[in-house]
């Protein structure tokens, strides 16, 4: 039997993924691309709109300014944590009891 890991949330995923690319020192033309996927995909599974997820990151990504992206990425971190259904993470963290994972 294969021990399958549970998925992560769409929106967790492109939480981390955002994190992950905002901590490069350059920003290749891929990473722009990944990054502007992620920030495209929160803004459809949110419904928040360009604002949040866009419109903030635009000059910051061209520039490929770190330490703003860095910025942005945490403030992403912070409302992901807060708006995340207690339901949720409830059942998260009796998985991670159950598992140890």
């Amino acid at each position: 039997m294969v021990d399958e890991q549970p998925k992560a949330h769409p929106i967790e995923h492109c939480v981390t993924k955002i994190c992950e690319l905002a901590a490069r020192e350059s920003g290749d033309p891929r990473a722009v691309f990944q990054l502007g996927y992620n920030l495209g995909r929160l803004s459809e599974l949110t419904g928040l709109g360009r604002e949040p997820f866009w419109d903030r990151w635009k000059v910051p990504v061209l520039d490929w300014d770190q330490v703003q992206l860095v910025t942005l990425a945490h403030e992403l971190q912070q409302i992901y944590l807060v708006k995340r259904p207690a339901s949720q993470e409830s059942s998260e963290s009796r998985h991670t009891e159950r598992t140890g994972s």
